[in-house]
């Protein structure tokens, strides 16, 4: 499952050339699923997916406040910006 506070034509663009048969990712959820705070602050609230166990989720992302509704759920991770050498979700495997 992909959440993204993205908007869904951009992840989508992205999300079909990761996975062009769609065998990666049986579920999408976008911006619009997020929750907007009167900050402008995009936030993923786990809870609207109903048919998983809150512990066996985590959100990956580097904006910390996207998942401040679960917060022992959150992974921050370091932005991305086209650097080769970039091994930041190679550090994921330890949360295994």
């Amino acid at each position: 499952m992909v959440f993204t506070a993205s908007h869904q034509v951009y992840a989508d663009a992205i999300l079909n050339y990761i996975d062009p048969d769609n065998t990666l990712f049986q579920h999408r959820l976008y911006r619009q699923h997020c929750v907007l705070t009167p900050e402008g602050y995009y936030i993923k609230d786990l809870r609207i997916i109903q048919n998983r166990d809150l512990a066996s989720m985590v959100i990956v992302d580097n904006s910390v406040y996207s998942f401040a509704y679960q917060i022992d759920n959150g992974i921050p991770i370091i932005s991305y910006f086209d650097d080769n050498s970039d091994e930041e979700l190679m550090h994921l495997v330890f949360y295994i």
